[in-house]
């Protein structure tokens, strides 16, 4: 039983890339691709597994990439080769796994390490627990603002019925006579005559109080002497109301 190649036969360009030379045709060299490579093998397996090559659709370039790997292959690695016109299939060799190809590296899954995404946010982050209590205060506050939205309008809904009942209601009552008009009084020849004037217009205006100093009584005289003590008496208020009035009563 041959041994696996230690190195590998195609050339690591990088990307999952990978370059062969043909030496079939010197100065020819291949690019190949690592799902391409994969696609070309298992060709090959169905081949030698004896399906014939009209009934399965053959990968493009299947038949050079035969043609390059057979002629660089050592330790009797082969593919399965189709003849021309689909005569047949040329089988020799035993058939190449993808290690020996391109490298056991390159056939390993390139797992990619986990990123934290608080990384990229600066390290803050919002766990599920903050996120709900976000969502809550969000939502409530939209629903407060939506209920209070609702109430406005039904008040200046409610203001504008009653207001419009209110005028539509003045709409249907008859018109009453102004208060500051008086029913007119027909005379003796169907004509009206004027309103009274008022008793109040014409009510003289009493004259200011006279400022002056009031005279000074005359000395009194013998006849004085004579008067009563019932006269002296109303003489005395008569002096006293005058006083009040700002004047005293010539005697």
């Amino acid at each position: 039983m041959s041994t696996p190649n230690p190195a590998p036969l195609f050339r690591t360009l990088g990307n999952g890339r990978f370059a062969m030379p043909d030496r079939y045709r010197p100065g020819v060299t291949l690019l190949l691709t690592l799902d391409q490579t994969k696609l070309y093998l298992q060709h090959d397996a169905d081949l030698r597994g004896g399906i014939e090559p009209t009934t399965i659709p053959s990968p493009v370039g299947y038949n050079e990439f035969a043609v390059a790997l057979n002629s660089n292959a050592e330790n009797s690695i082969q593919v399965a080769l189709v003849l021309e016109d689909n005569t047949g299939v040329c089988i020799k060799g035993r058939p190449p796994t993808l290690a020996e190809l391109v490298g056991l590296d390159a056939t390993r899954r390139v797992v990619t390490p986990h990123r934290d995404p608080r990384e990229e946010a600066g390290g803050k982050w919002l766990d599920s627990r903050r996120t709900e209590l976000m969502d809550e205060a969000l939502w409530d506050n939209l629903d407060r603002l939506r209920k209070q939205r609702k109430w406005r309008e039904r008040g200046v809904a409610e203001r504008q019925a009653k207001r419009q009942r209110r005028e539509d209601e003045e709409a249907f009552r008859p018109f009453a006579p102004s208060r500051t008009t008086k029913p007119a009084v027909a005379g003796p020849s169907n004509t009206t005559h004027s309103r009274a004037p008022s008793p109040f217009l014409n009510k003289p205006v009493p004259p200011p109080p006279d400022s002056s100093a009031p005279e000074r009584p005359a000395p009194p005289n013998d006849e004085d002497t004579k008067m009563t003590e019932g006269e002296a008496t109303k003489a005395a208020k008569e002096a006293a109301r005058a006083k009040v009035k700002g004047r005293i009563p010539k005697e």
